[in-house]
């Protein structure tokens, strides 16, 4: 319901029956990330954020939005740490729909700031100071043996292709016409690029890692499906997708 919110409503593409589609698809294709309830809770969260920085470009309750997607993802980070890089999301978003001013600024601060003032309060009455300051461990795993498993390895270069050919095919075009679309792409190219930084740092590397790049790619990927003419591409795109998604519960 969240994706096809904010799919919907910020026109992040023609139709979002396709990133339903292909979303649906990628959670079959990477199953362990519907198991990690920590992962799941995070993104849960940042999704309710998420939906607030793609909404900048309409211009209304501005320092309302930027204090929620803030606030969601200060929610986040006590979740899963790595989720504070989205932050600097928060402030792209305002660079590139232009609206980045003094007050502006400092808002997103105590949007993060307020849930984890609460959250120390909490533990600081129960004496559990160090449960707090144990939240923010950021340990960086670069062992990434694990996706020399074919279950990974097969869906990952499967994904990466399709990502590039999206991006490809579908960017020189956005960037010919200046409209609000352009901008909000511009958005989802950043929030890609930092959901596979929080890929490539994590401490985790079993696949659940993988959830922080679902939404921003099926929204790419549908973009393309939207720029295809052919019909028989497109089914045999959307065909292939579900061939790897039941395919790595036989490797």
């Amino acid at each position: 319901m969240i994706v096809n919110f904010i799919v919907k409503k910020n026109k992040l593409t023609k139709d979002n029956s396709y990133a339903l589609l292909l979303m649906v698809f990628l959670l079959g294709t990477f199953p362990e990330a519907m198991f990690s309830y920590i992962i799941i809770l995070a993104n849960f969260a940042l999704m309710l954020g998420f939906r607030k920085i793609y909404s900048l470009r309409s211009g209304v309750d501005t320092k309302l939005k930027l204090f929620d997607a803030c606030f969601w993802i200060g929610i986040a980070t006590l979740l899963f740490s790595w989720s504070i890089f989205f932050i600097l999301l928060v402030y792209l978003g305002m660079i590139i729909h232009q609206k980045l001013t003094v007050k502006n600024l400092f808002i997103p601060l105590v949007g993060f700031l307020t849930p984890m003032l609460i959250y120390f309060t909490y533990c600081l009455y129960f004496e559990s100071a160090a449960f707090f300051y144990n939240k923010f461990s950021y340990d960086i795993n670069l062992d990434f043996s694990s996706y020399t498993s074919l279950k990974l390895l097969i869906p990952v270069i499967f994904l990466s292709v399709m990502l590039l050919w999206s991006l490809l095919k579908v960017t020189p075009k956005v960037l010919t016409v200046r409209n609000n679309f352009k901008f909000s792409w511009d958005v989802l190219i950043n929030h890609f690029l930092i959901s596979i930084t929080i890929v490539v740092l994590a401490p985790t590397k079993n696949g659940s890692e993988l959830f922080f790049v679902i939404f921003p790619s099926v929204v790419i990927v549908a973009n393309l499906m939207h720029h295809i003419k052919s019909k028989i591409i497109r089914n045999m795109i959307l065909y292939a997708f579900l061939l790897v998604s039941f395919s790595v519960y036989f490797l």
